[in-house]
């Protein structure tokens, strides 16, 4: 695995990463799920390093387990004072009773090396990767839902993805739009048309027709339409989407903030 190119742009200054990685050995790790000792080791960690995720990292832990087993079930006699440790319970009351705490099973070195670069190089890049705005595309279109009958095409298009993203908007009102308006670009020409009020842009999209789940057609209707757009017009991006839809912003001929980023 090779270091990321993204790695030699990034500044030298020191970068204070929230993250605390825990390496352990089989043995090591089963000794200390047999003394009870893990979860108030987890508690303390977590007192040293309250606003950081922690990460147990486990070497060959159940190829380890099994070993002894085996062992134990071919010569009862010299093994009868190992016990199985509850790894399973205790890794479940990991995940489940602590926020921020989580473990990683690896099988040899390799994928442990493996693991720790990958996990230094991805910590040292997302310190500057761009910021998420209130439309960014969610996980590349994971809000389509598995049965939408235009699953591929909305997730070919970063507009109707982007749709999407607004609260509320189904993917066949995403569609309805995109047929008039094939990208953001030209929505928001009409939207940004001086000649026009700020009562028929909420309007503008309501007369759009959608094919309803029955084959039926129907109107957009006033709801959705007046949504888009004051969320797309919105100028204050710290806004609850309730509030904006309920008018708490002001509607004026400006230049929407944060919309930017879709090339559509």
């Amino acid at each position: 695995m090779g270091i990321p190119e993204q790695l030699s742009q990034i500044p030298s200054e020191p970068v204070d990463i929230k993250y605390v990685l825990l390496l352990y050995e089989a043995e090591e790790f089963c000794n200390l799920v047999l003394n009870g000792y893990l979860l108030d080791h987890a508690s303390n960690v977590q007192s040293l390093y309250p606003l950081h995720q922690i990460c147990y990292l486990t070497n060959k832990l159940m190829a380890y387990i099994n070993k002894r087993e085996q062992c134990q079930y071919k010569d009862p006699a010299n093994s009868s004072c190992w016990k199985r440790p509850p790894i399973e319970e205790v890794l479940a009351k990991l995940a489940t009773q602590f926020v921020g705490v989580h473990s990683r099973q690896c099988i040899d070195e390799a994928e442990v090396a493996e693991h720790v670069l990958g996990l230094t190089c991805n910590l040292a890049i997302c310190q500057y990767r761009k910021k998420l705005s209130r439309l960014s595309i969610n996980a590349n279109g994971s809000l389509v839902p598995k049965d939408c009958a235009d699953k591929d095409r909305i997730k070919k298009s970063t507009w109707l993805k982007a749709l999407l993203a607004i609260p509320k908007v189904q993917p066949r009102f995403a569609i309805a739009i995109g047929k008039k308006y094939p990208t953001m670009k030209s929505l928001l020409k009409a939207y940004m048309n001086p000649n026009i009020s700020v009562h028929e842009k909420e309007f503008l999209l309501s007369d759009l027709r959608i094919e309803g789940l029955l084959g039926d057609n129907r109107r957009l209707g006033e709801i959705c339409s007046k949504r888009v757009y004051r969320i797309l017009m919105a100028q204050s991006g710290g806004l609850i989407t309730n509030d904006i839809e309920s008018g708490a912003d002001f509607f004026g001929h400006h230049q929407p903030v944060g919309l930017y980023d879709f090339d559509g």
